[in-house]
């Protein structure tokens, strides 16, 4: 039968080669990658967020010390080599001029011995220095160990931003420069830096070699959403600049973010805007717009971790640079597992377990081809961010929740990222019959960091029969009811290249709600590759009459956007992915990764 339908398909294939060359190719379909010299030396890196925090070991803490080691295993258990959180400002200076690092030392000092490298943030305004938001800089940090929720004191323009940076009265970094005491970002950043970097202060204590220590430092959280940043896009571009001349000054290797951008739909130029900013500053240029590598996020619809990356290259051309870009945060809940509700059919935000690991290798391999050097999970554990303050009871069953799905007025809605269930000493969501156990989207991340190791862009097709398949145009703005609507082909098809190994790494997945059947040509001299599905188990395949074909099953999530219709005729997810392994073996005839593969199709019943 295989070699029948390969026969029956070959007319078909050849005719499809010059339009799959056209649309295929790296420069069409998006793989937009920076020149050699902007490369981020850490390609394909993978990252997690929160597999430690130094909250969790504040006094208060519920998090006992083989908790707290077990979470490293996990963590390492990942695959990933990163690792994300936060160095609050606010708990570190609990008064003018004090700082207390005990609690961040502890953490980094964990890290660097279980072999992890830290994007670390530097965030959280102490209620002392904050300016403007005055009528409420009276209430008292209320961040609790895990929790991500901040204040608005904790989230306004640091006092002195706008006074010079260093001692000297400039803004012209040097290295060992002093910062200025009257500009409290500046002196907050370069007392971290100085902590933390190789060589520096920790590093001394601990007798690390050269080299190890805090080399990355991402200047604040998701900027464009109010919750972290209640200040004028001016003040975040003032802020950048100040972190990144003090970071410089401090650690002239040091290696400065961009703060993970929300991408939130209602300020999606947020990045221009500030470029925008910073270019009417003559240094600006010199010193590279005052960032090393942007960060960006991607929640709930896996085809916008392509569009972010992509739209965030586009905006970096304009102003005539490139740099590395970072997916640091990506994932959708779980809203078929504690502590998900199930009682909400209007959410956007839903997502079974399967769906969840088939979003977690979709976002990867669209921000990996579009050229994001790194990609980070949002996160090890399930968050507090959204549980009300003071409960941990099982919101999946509605208990004291009304009907509107809220507990004195706050959702009981529950964070399900963790690639882990929550552990019983954690503040919430410890009601899991299994504590502390695996999701299969750890499954589906450790393929990730497996099999995506190494690789760069090849190329990418849509593939199939024309159908009903709705995809929302990337040209509009996403989120907003109304917006233009496109037909796709319903298989996509993304593949790598690992020139380590000589093979391609091509993953697939149908678009709609019907299963596909996609053939690829082979490349390996023998016709002879493998599978990987998103639980991670492998399956040999052979070639039939040059091609190998692969059984796609189809999209089941159908998530709204905010405002839209329920269910949307857009398939947020993917079905579950599979990956094809396979030896480039064809030498001259083969010559050079823009090739565009011949890909052809069948549809396999409704």
């Amino acid at each position: 039968m295989l070699i029948l339908l390969a026969a029956l398909l070959l007319a078909a294939v050849l005719a499809a080669r010059a339009s799959a060359a056209d649309s295929a190719s790296p420069a069409a379909a998006g793989a937009a990658s920076a020149p050699a010299a902007a490369q981020d030396e850490l390609a394909n890196a993978f990252g997690v967020v929160f597999i430690s925090s130094a909250e969790d070991r504040l006094p208060g803490s519920r998090r006992t010390a083989d908790s707290l080691e077990q979470q490293y295993r996990n963590g390492l258990a990942t695959g990933a080599t990163w690792n994300r959180w936060p160095l609050y400002w606010f708990n570190i200076e609990p008064s003018p001029g004090v700082f207390n690092w005990a609690a961040q030392d502890a953490t980094v000092q964990a890290d660097i011995a279980h072999g992890l490298r830290l994007d670390a943030i530097l965030l959280g305004t102490p209620a002392f220095y904050t300016t403007g938001n005055a009528a409420r800089a009276s209430r008292v940090p209320r961040l609790r160990p895990g929790e991500l929720s901040l204040d608005a004191i904790e989230r306004a323009t640091p006092a002195g931003l706008y006074e010079p940076t260093f001692a000297d009265g400039t803004d012209t970094p040097a290295p060992g420069k002093a910062p200025n005491p009257a500009n409290k970002w500046a002196v907050f950043t370069t007392a971290a830096v100085n902590r933390y970097k190789p060589g520096g202060t920790l590093a001394q204590a601990n007798g690390w070699p050269a080299g190890v220590g805090v080399t990355h430092w991402e200047m604040w959280n998701e900027p464009d959403l109010t919750i972290f940043w209640d200040a004028s896009v001016e003040d975040y571009a003032r802020l950048l600049k100040v972190g990144y001349l003090a970071t410089k000054a401090a650690d002239p290797g040091a290696t400065v973010l961009f703060a993970g951008l929300a991408n939130d739909y209602r300020k999606l130029e947020y990045y221009r805007d500030v470029l925008t900013v910073l270019a009417a500053d003559p240094a600006a240029a010199t010193y590279g717009f005052y960032h090393d590598i942007l960060a960006t996020h991607s929640y709930f619809h896996a085809w916008k971790s392509w569009y972010h990356v992509y739209r965030a290259r586009g905006t970096m051309r304009e102003f005539g640079f490139e740099k590395p870009i970072w997916l640091n945060e990506s994932g959708v809940p779980a809203w078929d597992d504690y502590p998900g509700p199930v009682w909400d059919p209007a959410s956007a935000l839903r997502a079974t377990t399967a769906e969840q690991a088939a979003y977690t290798i979709q976002s990867a391999m669209y921000a990996m081809f579009t050229g994001a050097t790194a990609v980070f999970h949002f996160q090890l554990y399930d968050g507090c961010g959204n549980q009300p303050a003071g409960t941990d009871f099982p919101p999946h069953n509605g208990e004291l929740c009304d009907a509107n799905g809220q507990y004195n007025g706050k959702p009981c809605a529950g964070d399900a990222n963790g690639l882990y269930r929550n552990p019983p000493d954690m503040l919430c969501f410890t009601q899991h019959d299994s504590p502390g156990s695996p999701r299969p989207n750890l499954a589906a991340f450790r393929v990730l960091t497996t099999y995506l190791a190494g690789v760069e862009p090849y190329w990418r097709v849509r593939a199939g029969e024309a159908e009903v398949c709705r995809m929302e145009n990337p040209n509009q703005n996403p989120g907003i009811p109304g917006d233009e609507f496109v037909l796709t082909q319903p298989q996509e098809i993304i593949a790598f290249y690992r020139p380590a190994t000589q093979e391609r790494v091509i993953g697939m997945w149908t678009l709609c709600g019907r299963n596909e059947t996609a053939i690829v040509d082979a490349t390996s001299l023998n016709g002879r590759a493998t599978l990987v599905y998103a639980d991670g188990h492998t399956q040999p395949i052979a070639a039939v009459q040059g091609h190998y074909v692969i059984a796609l099953p189809p999209a089941t999530n159908r998530n709204p956007f905010p405002g839209g219709a329920s269910p949307n005729l857009l398939y947020a997810i993917g079905g579950s992915p599979v990956l094809l392994i396979e030896k480039d073996e064809r030498g001259a005839s083969w010559p050079n990764h823009a090739y565009a593969p011949v890909v052809a199709w069948q549809l396999a019943g409704p």
